[in-house]
């Protein structure tokens, strides 16, 4: 028999020390730009659920509620027993606001809705427009 080197249980348990310290100092440093994505995933998937709700109600004819859950923290879009639930991200705080309808035009009656935004320092007003049932994004520093 040839005689093998391997690796004593006091080398593998201080490798292993050492890759759970260097685990420690670099995962706190990813923790921002993961909340970065789930808040830019958020404005996204917010974008696009409007954007279907309008196409809802021009193509179908069909109105959308929109509502949202202070509990829960989600965003509803509810046309015709269809709902599409958005969930809001923990870095992101959504003054509570009254449900409201998009009509089966895809007009909705212009109101502010205020998203204020703890990663960024800053609040987010979304300015629902008149006639055409759009809506506009502001940044605004905190």
């Amino acid at each position: 028999m040839k005689n093998r080197r391997a690796f004593t249980s006091v080398e593998m348990i201080v490798v292993l020390g050492l890759v759970a310290v260097i685990y420690l100092v670099i995962t706190p440093t990813f923790q921002p730009s993961r909340q970065a994505i789930a808040e830019q995933q958020f404005w996204h998937e917010l974008r696009q659920d409007w954007r279907a709700a309008q196409v809802t109600a021009q193509v179908r004819h069909q109105s959308t509620t929109v509502q949202h859950y202070l509990s829960t923290r989600q965003i509803v879009f509810n046309s015709d027993g269809h709902r599409t639930i958005l969930n809001i991200p923990p870095t992101i705080k959504v003054e509570p606001f009254d449900m409201f309808i998009i009509d089966k035009t895809g007009y909705a009656a212009p109101q502010t809705i205020e998203f204020k935004s703890r990663l960024k320092h800053c609040r987010y007003l979304m300015k629902i427009q008149l006639a055409w049932g759009g809506y506009r994004l502001e940044k605004v520093p905190d």
